[in-house]
């Protein structure tokens, strides 16, 4: 096989297939089949020419990865700790390794913006940027995880940018321990993780916050260890004071779209507490209680992807078998429809039942 076929972005609203050549692989790098790439958030906001990724078109979305290592140099396959064949996880940023982001450690947040699903253009060699194609190409920078052969792809492609995501946001950012109570707005993929990861952790109340259009997923938050459900309303504020006796929250997570939660979700912080902004409102304004946070001395914390922590917590949480991440996965849909995954995950109606949608390279 010389060629990788790809689903690509080339203007708002318009993805067409585009065959490139498969690079050659030396020492230091390597290739990877691709199994699944989960469609993000995100990627809606690429879609709709919101994002720098529309500056950077032909793009190659997906940045939610797993598969199997196609070719890997000697030194790569070294570094990585990996054979041809193996089933990995692999990280969403890489890093230039020049600025002074990645100097410090802090790849994901890389000046040159290094890393895979539209930050490079599909037009530039080796072309493979995401991983909505085929194959993906592995730079000698590539952070990439070896993971046995009980995760399934179904699980994997959960794993590396959804279940790491809220382990960084939730425990390693948010500081959520044993006994804490954490209120989550959004059940979608990066709530349910959210809500995985701080039932992980120890917390003794996990409050999660939904529309009405969102039941299923909010029975779904239950069964990742959710202890009340509500669905959004003007009295969301009340009703979380009462579910804690007045206290209110010792970590809240906004993980919606919506402008509008992010006032109610920094309304039930307790004093001292931690507010974790992760859901991206679209360049839309938001108002927030600025005299409450203030008065209350509340920790206020911007949060954006993973790192490699954070994934190998994933891993082994995901091989540990303690939560059903499959159910995560409710549409598998072929290349050719990647654009009809993206306006599926955009409506997420109840009728479809959507909670979480990925794209089968191979189908």
């Amino acid at each position: 096989m010389t060629l990788s076929r790809g689903a690509v972005l080339v203007a708002p609203h318009r993805i067409e297939p585009r065959d490139f050549p498969l690079p050659e692989i030396g020492g230091d790098d390597g290739l990877l089949r691709v199994e699944l790439a989960g469609i993000c958030g995100s990627d809606i906001h690429h879609w709709d020419g919101h994002s720098v990724v529309i500056r950077k078109v032909p793009a190659l979305l997906g940045h939610e990865i797993v598969g199997r290592i196609e070719q890997a140099g000697a030194a790569a396959a070294a570094r990585w700790q990996v054979a041809a064949g193996d089933r990995v996880i692999v990280e969403a940023s890489f890093g230039c390794g020049r600025c002074e982001w990645c100097r410090r450690g802090s790849y994901q947040m890389c000046a040159d913006e290094q890393g895979y699903g539209g930050r490079l253009s599909a037009a530039d060699p080796p072309h493979l940027w995401g991983a909505y194609g085929q194959f993906l190409y592995l730079p000698p920078r590539a952070r990439v995880h070896r993971v046995s052969e009980q995760i399934t792809p179904e699980v994997g492609v959960v794993v590396g940018a959804v279940l790491a995501n809220g382990i960084r946001w939730v425990q390693t950012l948010g500081n959520t321990g044993i006994g804490d109570t954490v209120v989550i707005f959004g059940p979608g993929p990066q709530g349910l993780a959210c809500t995985i990861a701080a039932h992980a952790a120890g917390a003794g109340q996990i409050i999660v916050v939904g529309l009405a259009r969102d039941r299923a997923r909010l029975e779904l938050a239950r069964d990742f260890g959710a202890t009340d459900v509500l669905v959004a309303s003007d009295s969301t504020v009340a009703e979380i004071a009462a579910l804690t006796g007045g206290r209110l929250a010792d970590v809240v997570i906004d993980v919606t779209a919506s402008a509008g939660a992010a006032s109610q979700a920094a309304s039930v912080v307790r004093p001292l507490g931690t507010f974790v902004m992760a859901g991206s409102k679209g360049g839309a304004p938001v108002e927030l209680p600025w005299d409450r946070l203030v008065a209350g001395e509340i920790r206020v914390l911007g949060v954006n992807s993973h790192e490699t922590q954070a994934v190998r917590a994933a891993v082994q949480l995901a091989e540990s078998g303690r939560y059903p991440l499959e159910r995560m996965l409710t549409h598998r849909l072929p290349l050719a429809q990647a654009a009809k995954g993206i306006e599926l995950v955009r409506s997420a109606s109840p009728a479809d039942g959507v909670v979480k949608v990925a794209v089968d390279p191979w189908a």
